[in-house]
């Protein structure tokens, strides 16, 4: 029952009402003994009744009570009057953060200010043990000098253990801000991890700090919906929209920070509050962008695009490839002009086929518009209709119909990339639209354009191969390295030709398709062409590179191939997945996973960008973080026979073996899931049925076969076994070779004599 003011609860009167939570009622009082003013809040008569919950409470009301940091509301006691239990607390004057955010956002400065403060606060809990778990702008005070008060520390914890969305929305008071369409209270707020009711850390405290700071700045939270399902389904699955699409002076580095805080991975964001803060303090704000609030402009916004795997109107499916190559070409093309940030295609062409509005797509991937299209292929002629659509109103940029021959496939793409281009500085970035502008567009084109062949034939075998060996199956493989076999036979100096081939030819070695030694030296070969037509060619660059890493084993070549292509291109795929994967074989884990979160944030829906870093953090012990990413890249590809059995051995080390069978039987399918079965199965007490996949194992001709049945022997204890099989694994260049001493399988083999020297023959650096 409300108290009302001049009612008294022990020595504290009561003067008024201040509002109410999840956690009870809160009134203004009066210290009757010390003469001061105080906060009270009396907890909900279900807490107070509950003997175990609120034993439970009181302990964590102790903890709370020891944190002394300016940023934090002191909790002086926990008093009981009757049946009334209430804490007492610090009274902060001033008001809280849900009434002061308007739509068009705080002044940038202040916003930075605030989430300093902010961070600084969990940085002082956090070391202490607690963490708050239901923060959001109702729970963050200023006081009438600016100073950040955080409210409720730990509290939140105690309210229950395992809040549903609907309890948890019956429980809060509806946030001020939230407008038409939007669900109120704390659902918005709420990490990935606690919309699926699982366990939250430190690491859920950052993701809110990630959504206030993107409602400071933004004068908008970055998830709404009608309801609270509509709310929890947008945080689960779509990716925060980009702050400079809202906000144009938004320093990269506040929206780079903010989107880490936002991944819905905790693996991915900031390891600690102490690493955030440290972020937001090296942030930097020109005095424009310190002062000025003034809303933004179309003209303002970031030149940020997504390609869209175009449509597909010919009656002939396998016209396929050619609309989705048409789209790819785009975007590689797009992906090397200056000032302009493209989304990578594994994320971009995860809506190929989905009946999904471009604005939710734009937001999903961090971009200010989307490229689409349509491409409608009859015999030699081609119809393609494109559209450039801003992702923050879904208004039309520009749009354009080609009816071209294929033998002008080339002149197309490119009028299409210059257009694109054009639009977006002219648009986007109130650059003119003269002459010399246009002149130096259609010059940045053309130098991104290199590798092209001439041949409009090669290029339809081109994209075909690309597309059936981006399928990993053996079948498509070969037929692949025909179809571009033959661009190259029409089209010689095609140099990007010569690099997918050599890519499929790898492709090939690595899975044992065919004999290693002959597919090494034919990708080689290749790929020295490629450099001979075009010295410059970063994929090209980073192949020769990954030969000498992976199969050689030479790291000084390799080091020397890896400088190469950082000097050409530190924004491409194949640089940064060869970076990471050299610094992760050299142990040197931090360059690494700076290179793996790059590629993550680049392709946030690739399961190869997680399953990337996943192994990196597994390789460091942070089996928590490895297995959050794991598990999202099997929901993005299940048919990653690799991740799935990466998964179910760190299930093995656990001792969780129920869970990991049924995921080593469905990843059974070649050398990785083959070796993982019989791993589970022996692990499980069925040696029957561990030699049996064993037996498969064996019949797999390669490297990665033989590495396998290592990994094997050495989880069954058969230790003379492994060793033998190392050996012939490293006879036969088996690729995962490089990350030996790290690879979970062989840990049983650590404490003998010849693992020391099975290593050194490694010969890794120093």
């Amino acid at each position: 029952m409300p108290l009302t003011p001049g009612s008294t609860l022990g020595h504290y009167e009561i003067l008024g009402a201040l509002g109410a939570g999840g956690m009870g009622e809160v009134y203004r009082a009066r210290d009757s003994r010390l003469g001061r003013e105080i906060a009270i809040k009396v907890l909900p008569a279900d807490m107070a009744q509950d003997p175990e919950r609120l034993a439970r409470f009181e302990r964590e009301a102790r903890t709370v009570a020891a944190l002394n940091h300016p940023n934090i509301v002191t909790l002086h006691a926990i008093e009981d009057a009757g049946s009334v239990r209430f804490l007492v607390m610090e009274l902060v004057e001033g008001e809280s953060l849900d009434h002061l955010v308007t739509p068009g956002g705080l002044p940038l400065e202040r916003a930075l200010r605030i989430a300093r403060e902010l961070t600084a606060a969990l940085e002082a809990a956090h070391a202490r043990g607690v963490v708050h778990r239901d923060l959001k702008p109702a729970n963050i005070m200023l006081t009438v000098d600016g100073r950040v008060k955080v409210l409720d520390f730990g509290l939140a914890k105690s309210a229950a253990d395992a809040p549903s969305l609907d309890s948890t929305q019956a429980a809060t008071v509806a946030a001020p801000l939230s407008t038409v369409g939007q669900v109120l209270g704390t659902v918005p707020y709420m990490a990935p991890e606690q919309v699926r009711a699982e366990e939250a850390d430190a690491r859920t405290d950052l993701h809110a700090v990630g959504v206030v700071l993107h409602e400071l700045v933004a004068g908008v939270r970055p998830y709404g919906g009608a309801t609270a399902a509509d709310v929890a389904s947008a945080i689960l699955r779509d990716a925060p929209p980009a702050l400079r699409g809202r906000r144009a002076e938004t320093p990269a580095a506040l929206e780079s920070l903010v989107l880490r805080c936002l991944a819905k991975a905790k693996a991915e964001r900031f390891g600690s509050a102490s690493e955030l803060l440290a972020a937001l303090r090296a942030v930097s704000l020109d005095a424009k962008a310190a002062g000025d609030t003034t809303p933004t402009t179309p003209a303002a916004e970031a030149p940020s695009i997504a390609v869209l795997p175009f449509v597909n109107m010919s009656r002939d499916e396998e016209n396929e490839y050619f609309s989705d190559g048409l789209a790819e070409e785009l975007l590689n093309v797009l992906a090397k002009i200056r000032g302009l940030r493209v989304a990578g295609r594994t994320s971009s062409f995860q809506f190929k086929g989905q009946n999904i509005d471009v604005s939710v797509i734009g937001q999903r991937l961090g971009v200010a518009t989307v490229l689409e299209g349509s491409v409608r292929k009859s015999g030699a002629r081609v119809r393609i209709s494109v559209q450039l659509v801003k992702v923050a109103d879904g208004f039309q940029l520009w749009s354009e119909t080609y009816d071209r021959t294929l033998d002008d496939i080339f002149a197309l793409q490119d009028d299409i990339a210059q257009s694109v281009v054009k639009e977006l500085r002219t648009t986007l970035l109130g650059q003119d639209s003269d002459s010399k502008a246009s002149g130096e567009v259609r010059a940045e084109v053309a130098i991104a354009a290199r590798g092209r062949g001439t041949n409009p034939e090669a290029h339809r075998l081109f994209m075909l191969g690309r597309h059936l060996s981006a399928r990993y199956v053996r079948e498509d493989n070969a037929q692949a390295i025909l179809h571009l076999e033959q661009a190259i036979a029409l089209d010689p100096e095609y140099a990007i030709v010569h690099v997918e081939l050599a890519r499929a030819r790898i492709r090939a070695a690595e899975m044992g398709w065919f004999p290693l030694e002959e597919m090494l030296a034919l990708a080689r070969t290749g790929l020295d062409r490629a450099l001979a037509i075009d010295p410059t060619l970063p994929e090209a660059v980073a192949g020769r590179g990954w030969i000498e890493l992976r199969f050689e084993r030479n790291w000084v070549k390799a080091k020397e191939w890896l400088e190469r292509a950082d000097a050409l291109d530190t924004e491409s795929e194949f640089f940064v997945v060869f970076a990471g994967g050299f610094y992760r074989a050299l142990g040197q884990f931090a360059k690494a996973e700076t290179y793996f979160r790059q590629a993550l944030l680049r392709e946030p829906l690739s399961s190869i960008s997680h399953m990337n870093l996943a192994i990196l953090l597994d390789y460091q012990g942070r089996l928590e973080e490895s297995r959050e990413l794991i598990r999202r890249c099997i929901v993005l590809a299940p048919g990653n026979t690799i991740a799935v059995s990466h998964l179910a051995q760190q299930l093995v080390d656990a001792g969780e073996i129920a869970e990991a069978q049924p995921l080593a039987a469905a990843a059974a399918k070649d050398a990785f899931g083959l070796s993982t079965l019989a791993i589970v199965q022996y692990a499980a007490g069925n040696r029957e049925a561990s030699d049996a996949a064993l037996a498969e194992l064996l019949a797999i001709p390669g490297g990665a076969a033989a590495l396998s049945v290592a990994s094997v022997h050495a989880q069954r204890r058969e230790t003379d076994d492994a060793f033998r099989w190392l050996e012939r694994a490293v006879d036969l260049r088996a690729p995962w070779l490089t990350d030996i001493r790290f690879l979970v399988a062989f840990r049983p083999l650590h404490g003998d004599p010849r693992w020391d020297a099975f290593i050194a023959r490694m010969g890794f650096p120093a």
